[in-house]
């Protein structure tokens, strides 16, 4: 009985910890977002979640630590995506990867999310351990990604994946420095592109 009772007060105690740091996490983002990496403060992050900067530290021992742990949510969000393509069959990802990789494109367009992720980009050009995060979950995100492609029988999958990530990334982009483009219809003209780079068969032997 006491055995159960003490696993009940750790699984509570973890679960509050859990929910602790996610709010910090979600304080945090807003004053990246807002503020840069290097703008926002401790101290506004900590007023944002109610807590002492103190009761902040008791989470994340300093700044760096608290930008690389929102840093890796981030992109762990970016990953889980391909949950849609996991439990495809072959026949299932020749006929459904085109209009899912579309969906992600017209369904993950967030100017909030595609600002944190510039700066998730400019941080990793000064910050080594920052960079080193970001380069093992793309390269994590590729390699799976190209596994779906290979799976499907689709050839060069490594050239594909790359021109599918470069496109991804500068979709964003465009929306924020030109937000006042006709989306729907650009998102229309560029549906027979994905398709043909997801299914033509004239791309060069890696």
């Amino acid at each position: 009985m006491f055995f159960c009772m003490t696993v009940m007060s750790k699984s509570k105690t973890a679960a509050k910890r859990e929910s602790r740091v996610a709010e910090i996490l979600d304080c945090a983002e807003i004053h990246f977002v807002e503020k840069g990496f290097h703008g926002a403060g401790i101290s506004g992050i900590a007023k944002e979640c109610g807590i002492s900067v103190g009761h902040l530290y008791h989470y994340f021992a300093s700044k760096d630590l608290l930008i690389e742990a929102v840093v890796e949510r981030e992109l762990l969000r970016q990953k889980d995506r391909m949950e849609d393509f996991r439990n495809l069959s072959g026949t299932e990802i020749r006929d459904q990867i085109a209009p899912l990789v579309i969906d992600i494109i017209i369904k993950h367009q967030d100017p909030f999310r595609t600002v944190l992720n510039f700066e998730i980009l400019a941080e990793a050009q000064r910050n080594p351990s920052v960079a080193e995060i970001l380069q093992n979950y793309d390269r994590e995100i590729r390699e799976e990604f190209c596994g779906v492609l290979e799976n499907a029988g689709i050839t060069t999958p490594v050239l594909r994946t790359e021109m599918l990530f470069t496109l991804f990334g500068g979709i964003p982009a465009r929306t924020l420095r030109h937000p006042e483009h006709e989306r729907p219809q650009f998102i229309e003209m560029m549906k027979p592109i994905i398709t043909k780079i997801l299914a033509s068969d004239d791309l060069p032997v890696e």
